[in-house]
């Protein structure tokens, strides 16, 4: 694998890119319940909702805005695309004011979910074509790395903020 990160700075880069996307994806999905039933009171059935609203959106994303947008903009400029709205996605879940902020950032993840995929279409771009299996193996395995990861980060640190001994309380 390490042999693989070195044949181009390009896919080394998308690989870096990938396990943060992913270390900081999985803390969001394991840490967002706990914070939404700690600030807001949500039960299981509005977290459901809002895994509907965000699987809905990324279908929506990949089978009918991806093919349009990805010829017209291309993948770096959608990768950008991607990451911020990602960035913007969590920020509001962190920052949420009220009980509707959750269910609007979930709809975020519309323009979120085109990261993953033009991540993985730069990377294959790096490789030749002999190549294909182990580039999408490497990055796949890099995010399955970042999720046993990112619950070692992301579990101590919402046990910490959802604690009395938090060091700042937002409300």
């Amino acid at each position: 694998m390490l042999c693989l990160l070195k044949t181009s700075s390009t896919f080394l880069q998308a690989a870096i890119v990938s396990f943060f996307v992913n270390v900081a994806q999985v803390g969001l999905e394991a840490s967002l319940l706990y914070f939404l039933k700690a600030q807001f009171h949500f039960n299981k059935n509005q977290f459901a909702d809002l895994l509907i609203i965000s699987g809905i959106a990324g279908s929506i994303s990949q089978l009918l805005l991806m093919p349009i947008l990805a010829p017209a903009f291309g993948e770096e400029k959608l990768l950008s695309i991607g990451l911020f709205f990602s960035c913007l996605h969590m920020l509001l879940y962190s920052i949420a004011w009220s009980s509707w902020v959750p269910y609007a950032s979930a709809l975020i993840s519309v323009l979120s979910i085109f990261a993953m995929p033009c991540l993985k279409s730069i990377a294959s771009k790096q490789i030749g074509p002999n190549e294909q299996g182990k580039v999408q193996g490497c990055i796949t395995g890099i995010c399955s790395f970042a999720s046993v990861v990112s619950p070692l980060i992301f579990s101590p640190l919402t046990a910490l903020f959802l604690s009395q001994n938090a060091p700042f309380h937002y409300p």
